[in-house]
């Protein structure tokens, strides 16, 4: 109800306003619309002085607040950026130093994977090609476990004798090295 009471005398007042003026002399009348349209202006000048001034400040924060960024970026460069080089740089050693191990494993492991993916083939082209029942008398685990178990001995004597190989290199090179009788440059 306040708000309808409201907009109501807000009618009344602007129609009284308007029946003043209109009830005033004409000379009156062009006195107060010079004066309106001038306060019209200058308050439209304030307006635009105080959204430039507005403008202003919000670029003097933005100024500032990158040049805090950058200063403090800085600071942190300065502060951690040993450590975080101290830091890639063992990483990178570690890597380099494992890079034969993972080379050795994958080494060891492609002819099992190699073996797995042949077997996945074969299955998947039997299943595909015919209807195959399977039945208990078709499993043969036993001989299956024996054949990986052979296949796993000859790999263990394949990576011993690698291994002495390896020792017998090293050997040799000492031996070489410590009977060389030129004297070596730094």
């Amino acid at each position: 109800m306040s708000k309808a009471k409201g907009l109501f005398f807000g009618i009344l007042a602007g129609a009284a306003a308007v029946v003043a003026f209109k009830a005033l002399p004409k000379t009156k009348q062009d006195q107060l619309t010079e004066k309106a349209q001038e306060t019209g202006v200058l308050l439209r000048d304030k307006a635009y002085d105080a959204a430039y001034a507005a403008a202003d400040l919000a670029g003097d924060v933005t100024e500032k607040a990158k040049a805090k960024a950058t200063e403090l970026k800085s600071q942190s460069q300065e502060k951690y950026g040993d450590q975080l080089d101290s830091a890639s740089g063992k990483l990178k050693e570690i890597t380099d130093q494992a890079a034969p191990y993972v080379d050795k494993a994958k080494d060891f492991v492609s002819p099992y994977v190699a073996k797995t993916q042949d077997a996945i083939a074969d299955l998947r082209d039997k299943f595909a090609s015919e209807d195959i029942e399977l039945t208990q008398d078709d499993v043969d685990l036993e001989s299956a476990l024996d054949d990986l178990a052979d296949e796993e001995k000859s790999d263990e004597t394949v990576a011993a004798e690698s291994t002495a190989d390896v020792e017998e290199v090293s050997a040799e090179k000492a031996v070489d090295e410590l009977t060389d009788d030129k004297p070596k440059a730094n």
